[in-house]
């Protein structure tokens, strides 16, 4: 009878350890997972809770903030009323990709508040959010931009033609951080380097965004527009350093503090940029759940214009001006040459015209 209920209560001790192990991994998780405000003004406000954000209310969080109302009601209350007269003019959404193995340890960045990330929804929708002010404000030139990394190559979403000197292959970025004035230079990174194709992966990102800082503070006349501006860039780095280094190897270590590091920094740039009229949020997610930032295609991706799929010709913007000119011309040129051929004709070769002084003269000379 002893040994009996000795087994029991080994049975039972042993299920308590399992449901402790599980719900330490699932704390661990949400706390791998979370919404970071590095800087908002001060009539943006957010509201400290434990609610988890969902992800799917991530781009309507930012359009709130940015004082667009939306059709859609947030379920998530952790963002307070902002103000009706102001409204910060840009929205800065860091998306950093980490991985399982680098545990709960949160982002060490000074924060305004901390929200942790709770998965309703396969990825965080960008695109809808520029759809939406370019919606809002389609009679203004609101400056939107998605930068990334996308199959090797450094692709930068926008319609302003300046960001596309930017280096876009992992040579042109190697090349890049061997200046003075690149992120390699400026900041410690320790066990990393640019040799390794995942360390320079990591540092190409952060070099990227930097250069998106300098392009737009040496071209003024992109802040003039009375729209709010949105930037959303993607780190997908680390999660690359971890896989092949470990989550408690030193270049995962020195992984974190650089982009803490970088995220300081770029948070004081805008800042600069926008004269604290910004709102700075960054968003760590999990590849390993499910949670993934929108997937844009990239400019040299593969081309798939070999399908056919029906579609019209694309045609040049000034083409119906082209297609007038010449249209008009070539109506007027008939008009014209109908006219004196229907004339000439017709015309009365008497002594009055044309026909009989020349054939007169050439008489007389004879």
């Amino acid at each position: 009878m002893t040994k009996i209920m000795s087994v029991k209560m080994a049975d039972k001790e042993r299920s308590i350890s399992l449901f402790q192990l599980f719900m330490l991994v699932i704390i661990g998780v949400c706390h791998a997972q979370e919404l970071v405000v590095t800087h908002a003004p001060s009539y943006v406000t957010f509201q400290k809770q434990r609610k988890a954000l969902p992800t799917s209310d991530v781009p309507n969080v930012i359009t709130h903030t940015l004082g667009i109302q939306t059709d859609r009601d947030i379920t998530w209350d952790g963002l307070a009323q902002s103000s009706l007269f102001k409204r910060p003019k840009a929205n800065v959404l860091v998306s950093i990709v980490g991985h399982s193995d680098l545990g709960k340890k949160p982002l060490a960045v000074k924060n305004l508040a901390r929200f942790p990330i709770k998965m309703d929804d396969p990825m965080v929708d960008i695109a809808s959010l520029m759809n939406t002010l370019q919606g809002t404000f389609f009679d203004q030139s609101p400056l939107l931009l998605d930068a990334g990394l996308d199959n090797n190559f450094f692709d930068v979403h926008s319609d302003f033609d300046v960001f596309r000197k930017l280096p876009d292959t992992m040579r042109k970025m190697a090349d890049r951080l061997l200046d003075s004035d690149s992120v390699q230079q400026r900041h410690t990174t320790g066990t990393l380097n640019s040799s390794r194709p995942s360390d320079l992966k990591l540092m190409g990102e952060l070099q990227l965004i930097q250069d998106v800082i300098n392009t737009v503070s040496n071209s003024p006349d992109m802040l003039k527009s009375k729209s709010p501006d949105l930037f959303s860039f993607t780190i997908t780095g680390l999660n690359d350093i971890v896989k092949k280094h470990g989550g408690k190897s030193p270049q995962a270590d020195d992984a974190q503090r650089l982009i803490s590091d970088f995220i300081t920094k770029m948070t004081d740039d805008f800042r600069k940029l926008y004269k604290d009229n910004v709102v700075v949020e960054v968003l760590t997610v999990n590849p390993g759940l499910g949670i993934y930032v929108r997937k844009t295609r990239s400019l040299m991706a593969v081309d798939d214009s070999n399908v056919n799929i029906n579609l019209s010709k694309d045609y040049d913007e000034n083409y119906p001006a082209i297609f007038n000119i010449i249209l008009w011309l070539m109506i007027v040129m008939f008009v014209v040459i109908f006219g004196v051929s229907y004339g000439m004709w017709n015309i009365d070769p008497g002594r009055d015209s044309i026909i009989y002084r020349m054939t007169t003269t050439r008489l007389k000379k004879d």
